[in-house]
């Protein structure tokens, strides 16, 4: 996650800062000794809110910040819809069948019932591409589809 910036914090651990959806910025220390100290600034220029945890209470607020306590209706709603899709990561070899073939090429949609819907490659993400987009060694694809639809994908493009 990008939003998210690390810090280490030399005989004390780590910190970490989060912006809020409303500008706010909230920074958590994670102390060597497990406590957890929640810092939150609405006002650059105000003293931030402070709330300390120790490491269960923190795991705790993990787990409800994560919806492991409640899981908001809309949330539900996306699982219902997605149902047993599957997102996967693959990386392309040298002597993978898809190295160096354009998707259409491939035919990946038609013949394999996955679709290829991110190439990370080198420093790059290249988000929905287009069915001319060449496969290279070293390519992360993201690809979606069904469960039992991947092992053919797999021998089709990355051998």
């Amino acid at each position: 996650m990008t939003d998210v910036s690390e810090q280490n914090l030399p005989g004390i651990g780590r910190s970490y800062q989060v912006p809020g959806i409303d500008g706010t910025r909230v920074v958590v220390v994670v102390h060597n000794t497990g406590r957890r100290d929640l810092y939150a600034y609405s006002d650059p220029e105000a003293e931030p809110v402070v709330v300390s945890f120790n490491d269960d209470q923190a795991r705790r607020l993990g787990a409800v910040l994560g919806g492991a306590y409640f899981k908001p209706t809309i949330v539900s709603e996306i699982e219902a819809a997605i149902g047993s899709l599957l997102i996967d990561w693959v990386t392309l070899r040298d002597d993978s069948p898809g190295a160096g073939r354009s998707i259409a090429e491939l035919e990946i949609r038609r013949r394999t019932r996955m679709t290829v819907v991110a190439i990370m490659r080198d420093d790059d993400t290249l988000l929905a591409p287009e069915p001319g987009t060449v496969l290279q060694p070293g390519d992360r694809l993201v690809v979606v589809g069904r469960q039992e639809d991947l092992s053919g994908f797999l021998r089709h493009v990355v051998g």
